[in-house]
């Protein structure tokens, strides 16, 4: 029996994420049938299955790639329940069903706090019933100050529509998912690209992308340290470090490779800043676009990439790797190449463990995105590698981004899409920790010289 309680543990460490999974996959089916229906279809007809799991799983993953336009093709019904799973998706299932059992006062056990706190990828156990209250607050609370400043514009534009064009694309933005309901049958993928020169819109849809990327433990610790730095935690402070870093990159970089392609043509110099600050942000997480993906230059191309495989923080809505792996990860290669044996951030040393998870994070990534790509080229012959790796890669950052190849893979294709979406809005630890491995921690093995570079 003795021998039996290892295994035992195990199994009850590998639940929590198995229920989240399981959680993931019964919204995603549920939600391809009744986007299925003829009743959100706006031709009244039946959505093939292909269709419609394709689109309910990328809306619940919070990743925007799409078969059909949301506008043209789905009817108001349609467009709710694809809102739905965004904010579902955007919060996940057990933050959803922690919230429904306390308005319905129903008792909230040991088990569904572990796997909570699994969830949210938090350290501990407790205070997670009142961090998931704060987090339907704080995401109650930003969706509607999005929809509320989004509204003049929309309404201006397009009329009473505008109103729940702002909610949804409120939501949307917050949530890092990039559906939109913006285009028409003339653009059916229109995205904010009518808006490209609208410096009030691309600005608060940037600033909801970059709130609902940075996670709900940071927007939380900066709140309640009062915005002063020196308080924050150590992992706020890597997150707002390295999303600068990178927002800043992205900007000036693609201000000046895009200055002259195509992507901006006819564009003032502030528009093409501003497309700039915007297509640095939405690189990252969300997926909306106000410039043509694949009028990018080739070294546009290459940073969007870069920047979807980084991604947005733990805890956030977004996917990728995250900036806090890629932190590790970067502080690691200087130590290794400075021969040290430690990681320091500041007068903190990181842990081996967590060392050896950023790289098994970045080595899977790579792995998953390399082997989709390969398969997809295998199956769908008729485009360019680096196009379907650039929708690979949008996939499994979940962020949405397409140069057109999407909507034009076969069916096979969009299967691997979705395993690649779901594997990313999971995160790679996430899957790993379901896989059952052998307990050998109480052994200790000869050291072996190999050597390195």
């Amino acid at each position: 029996m003795s021998g039996d309680r290892p295994k035992i543990k195990k199994q009850l460490r590998m639940r929590p994420m198995l229920i989240v999974l399981l959680g993931f996959l019964a919204v995603m089916f549920v939600g391809a049938f009744f986007l299925a229906l003829p009743v959100s279809n706006t031709d009244g007809e039946w959505l093939n299955f292909n269709d419609a799991i394709f689109t309910s799983a990328s809306a619940v993953c919070v990743t925007g790639l799409v078969v059909r336009s949301t506008t043209v093709d789905f009817s108001a019904l349609g467009q709710v329940i694809i809102l739905i799973l965004i904010q579902i998706g955007g919060l996940g299932v057990m933050t959803l069903a922690t919230l429904v059992f306390m308005i319905i006062r129903k008792r909230i056990t040991l088990k569904d706090r572990v796997t909570l706190q699994e969830a949210l990828g938090q350290d501990r156990i407790k205070g997670i019933v009142k961090l998931v209250r704060n987090i339907a607050i704080m995401t109650g609370a930003i969706e509607l100050a999005g929809t509320l400043l989004l509204l003049p514009f929309f309404c201006t534009k397009n009329g009473s529509i505008g109103i729940w064009q702002a909610i949804f694309t409120s939501v949307s933005a917050f949530c890092n998912a990039g559906f939109d309901i913006l285009g028409s049958k003339a653009a059916p993928y229109a995205s904010l690209t009518d808006f490209k020169g609208n410096a009030g819109v691309l600005l608060i849809v940037a600033a909801l992308i970059t709130l609902g990327g940075l996670g709900f433990t940071v927007i939380h610790d900066i709140f309640s340290c009062r915005f002063r730095f020196k308080r924050f935690k150590l992992h706020t402070k890597i997150v707002l470090v390295v999303s600068l870093a990178l927002f800043l990159f992205g900007t000036f970089f693609f201000l000046g490779s895009e200055f002259h392609s195509a992507a901006t043509a006819g564009m003032s110099g502030g528009e093409k800043l501003l497309n700039s600050i915007f297509q640095s942000v939405t690189a990252r997480t969300a997926g909306f676009n106000a410039i043509e993906q694949s009028d990018l230059s080739t070294q546009g191309r290459t940073v969007t990439c870069i920047l979807m495989f980084i991604g947005a923080s733990p805890g956030g809505t977004g996917g990728g790797i995250k900036t806090t792996t890629f932190a590790v990860l970067l502080l690691m290669g200087l130590s290794g190449l400075r021969g040290k044996n430690d990681i320091l951030i500041g007068m903190r040393g990181v842990k081996p463990k967590t060392a050896f998870r950023a790289v098994a994070v970045l080595l899977f990534a790579g792995i998953l995105i390399l082997t989709g790509t390969v398969i997809i080229n295998y199956t769908d012959g008729n485009f360019s590698t680096t196009s379907v790796l650039f929708d690979v890669m949008s996939a499994f950052s979940t962020v949405g981004l397409s140069v057109g190849v999407c909507p034009l893979l076969s069916p096979a294709a969009h299967y691997i899409l979705i395993i690649v979406m779901f594997i990313g809005r999971l995160g790679p630890l996430s899957i790993g920790m379901m896989i059952p491995s052998s307990d050998n921690a109480g052994i200790k093995y000869p050291p072996a010289n190999i050597m390195i570079g």
